[in-house]
């Protein structure tokens, strides 16, 4: 077995809090985070959807991190440059096509941001590896 350089392990470590974060929001308090975002429709069961996805990529960065597979960890780093460009597509037709509340518009461009970097982040560590 490979091990991974540190720079990989601190890399799928920032994606599992990132996504374990933003699951909070998501599966276990999405009404509050849809009224702080004034979001343009809450339906629950996507909300959660979403939460329990952020879940799942944040239990399986962990788990590539402290196994320290070079293997698992180098599918992990592709899931995490994939899954954000899928988003940050998704989030910007978001803005260019529906009519949001600036609130909501700020908080997608915030979350366009950190998706932009956390892809980068694994683009380069992928590369890298």
């Amino acid at each position: 077995m490979v091990e991974i350089s540190k720079r990989c392990k601190i890399v799928l470590l920032i994606n599992s809090v990132a996504a374990l974060i933003f699951m909070v929001f998501y599966l276990i308090i999405p009404k509050l985070y849809f009224n702080i975002t004034d979001g343009p429709v809450f339906d629950p069961y996507y909300w959660r959807a979403f939460g329990v996805t952020l879940l799942v990529l944040g239990i399986f960065s962990l788990r590539a991190y402290m196994i320290g597979n070079k293997e698992q960890a180098k599918f992990m780093l592709e899931i995490g440059i994939i899954w954000p460009l899928i988003i940050l597509i998704l989030n910007i037709w978001e803005l260019i096509f529906l009519d949001l509340s600036l609130t909501y518009a700020i908080n997608t461009w915030l979350n366009n941001i950190i998706l932009l970097v956390l892809g980068i982040m694994n683009f380069y560590t992928y590369y890298k590896e």
